[in-house]
């Protein structure tokens, strides 16, 4: 069997699931006074994740707020709040690219004694989908880190052990 089938046939077996959050969709809802409110679900293993921020009606404000939301569900996940994870977003910017957008965002934290810095970066097409690149870029960066915290929390057969304690 070629490797390109054998990669295949693990990804269509039930038992093999992700080990990295998914981006599952994003809400942004203006407020009567003005403002915005931004929210983020992500999913794994059958289960939802969400994150909202409140934001300024700005295109800066809205991907700030969208990063932020991304990162308070992608928290959310693990089971534990003394996970040992701390994340907080410094950063997120758009550029333009070219023809397109690029979204990096730079996010610190610490996971036990070890300290974090971390990158990601998402492009784009349209100023339109910048808060959902926004939303990748935070995944790029903050996977890496807790793909290792699901993993750890997981049962054993790759299926969360159970639901996020908030």
């Amino acid at each position: 069997m070629s490797p390109q089938a054998q990669r295949r046939e693990r990804m269509n077996t039930p038992s093999s699931v992700r080990s990295r959050l998914r981006f599952d969709g994003l809400d942004h809802e203006i407020t009567p006074d003005g403002s915005g409110i931004v929210s983020v679900r992500l999913e794994w293993g059958g289960q939802t994740y969400e994150g909202s921020v409140q934001c300024l009606e700005t295109l800066q404000g809205v991907i700030k707020a969208a990063s932020q939301a991304t990162l308070t569900a992608t928290l959310a996940s693990t089971r534990s709040p003394n996970s040992g994870i701390k994340l907080e977003v410094v950063g997120v910017k758009a550029v333009r690219a070219f023809d397109g957008w690029v979204v990096v965002t730079r996010i610190n934290g610490t996971y036990g004694e070890e300290r974090l810095r971390l990158l990601g970066a998402a492009p784009c097409e349209d100023e339109d989908d910048l808060p959902s690149a926004a939303v990748k870029a935070v995944l790029n960066a903050s996977n890496r880190v807790m793909e290792q915290q699901i993993a750890r929390e997981s049962n054993g057969n790759g299926h969360p052990a159970g639901p996020a304690l908030l």
